[in-house]
């Protein structure tokens, strides 16, 4: 048991040095192809356990079911309560790995022993085959129903290519994912996704890449797998913050965050 916990320790920790599908653009994933990996033999590869947890266990659906859920019944009583008029406001959600699953290109790399590269990860996405995560699709679906607005901020280099912004917008329709918006990153360091939270607010997107231009809407709800998917917050300041304490009493109300054990900006924290 102690030695199945190691590895599976070492294989959430290591897969990645950063964010794959660019919550950090300035990282890179750790390559897989290191001198213990075997082409063909995935248990080899440092990326198995983190990929296969995220791909193939019942714990993963659960929690995506259960944070999109929770989310809904939330936004439905602040609707409600707040009696918030239909097209006036709105929620925030990540793409990858919140309402895309794009572990397949991951798991690519763990099979082959491949060696990440930007090129690589923007032709995969570029394929438009990547899935809905559980829940996401009736959550973004409901939310419009109920009145509300749904923009998707990503990392994603919106600068990368001209083929991203629009590959992006039809893999999120292939996948019944329901949205009014879409906003990328303006290029590779553009990782600070708190201008393109207040975009929305205002209705000020000038200078960014945007799928539309939406007028100002109040926003009830943000989700995303990355702490800094949500407003005003960075990794290595949450990380200090008392886990019962105030700082974190907005998850579960207005704030939902979903599992991803394979990247993001956890990986530069210290192993305490």
């Amino acid at each position: 048991m102690k030695k199945q916990f190691s590895t599976l320790f070492i294989g959430i920790s290591l897969i990645y040095s950063g964010g794959i599908f660019a919550e950090a653009n300035s990282s890179a994933p750790i390559n897989n192809n290191k001198s213990t990996c075997i082409s063909g033999n995935p248990k080899s590869s440092q990326g198995y356990d983190a990929t296969m947890w995220y791909r193939d266990s019942a714990e993963k659906v659960a929690l995506y079911n259960q944070a999109f859920a929770l989310g809904l019944e939330k936004i439905k009583t602040r609707v409600k309560n707040d009696h918030l008029k239909s097209g006036k406001w709105g929620i925030i959600l990540d793409i990858d790995e919140t309402v895309l699953d794009n572990t397949e290109y991951q798991k690519r790399m763990v099979m082959s022993c491949g060696k990440f590269s930007e090129s690589t990860m923007y032709s995969f996405m570029e394929e438009e085959i990547s899935l809905a995560t559980p829940g996401a699709s009736n959550l973004t679906c409901k939310v419009q129903k109920l009145g509300g607005k749904v923009t998707l901020i990503s990392n994603r280099n919106g600068s990368f290519d001209d083929k991203i912004l629009q590959a992006t917008i039809d893999n999120l329709k292939k996948a019944d994912i329901c949205f009014d918006n879409v906003i990328l990153a303006k290029n590779q360091k553009d990782d600070d996704k708190n201008p393109r939270f207040q975009a929305v607010e205002t209705g000020k997107y000038d200078g960014l890449i945007s799928y539309s231009k939406l007028p100002p809407l109040k926003v009830i709800a943000y989700f995303g797998d990355n702490i800094q998917d949500f407003p005003k917050i960075k990794q290595s300041e949450a990380i200090k913050q008392n886990p019962n304490g105030e700082f974190y009493k907005k998850f579960g109300q207005e704030y939902f965050s979903l599992p991803n054990p394979t990247y993001g900006s956890w990986q530069r924290n210290q192993l305490n």
